[in-house]
């Protein structure tokens, strides 16, 4: 690692200030690698610039390794997290939002419509497509997809992953030719 130092040479007064203005590169191990400026870049440092130089020009690895005053933290890379906004409340607005809905009653179904839906449960194969209306959650809902299960036991239909009791069912309409 190297450091490049900058000082200014006091030795001669003369007029101009930027004319004793001098570099030097110090290699890692002390020794230096290249220097520069002043009135003249091959005029020789007295040895009570040279020292005043060498004590001034501390490498980098040297400044890194000081420990930091208290209070002064070293900068970290998630910083700016600090000034992000958060919610105190987790989940709140949700509840708020899920409160605002109107739950929608349930209406009972018809003899005919009864009738229909246990013909279409009786029809039903594994790998049908079908369009599935029920009711979940004071809400009723969609889904189409292909039957995975008919569970006659457990009165349930499985719909891809989703399982539907035969007691939420309002509808049920086979898709495509193989219905």
């Amino acid at each position: 690692m190297s450091g490049i130092c900058w000082w200014v040479a006091t030795v001669d007064e003369r007029d101009d200030l930027f004319a004793d203005l001098v570099w030097e590169e110090v290699g890692a191990d002390g020794e230096v690698v290249a220097s520069g400026g002043g009135a003249r870049d091959d005029a020789p440092l007295s040895p009570g610039a040279k020292a005043r130089a060498a004590a001034e020009c501390e490498s980098v690895d040297d400044r890194l390794a000081r420990p930091v005053p208290e209070g002064l933290g070293r900068p970290h890379p998630d910083r700016a997290r600090q000034f992000s906004p958060f919610a105190a409340l987790r989940g709140y607005y949700e509840l708020v939002h899920a409160k605002e809905v109107v739950p929608e009653r349930r209406r009972p179904l018809t003899e005919e419509e009864s009738a229909q839906l246990d013909e279409a449960v009786a029809a039903l194969r594994r790998g049908r497509s079908v369009r599935c209306t029920f009711y979940r959650d004071g809400a009723y809902h969609s889904c189409e997809g292909v039957v995975s299960q008919v569970d006659l036991v457990y009165r349930d239909l499985w719909i891809v992953r989703m399982r539907i009791p035969f007691a939420d069912i309002c509808a049920l309409e086979p898709l495509g030719a193989d219905g």
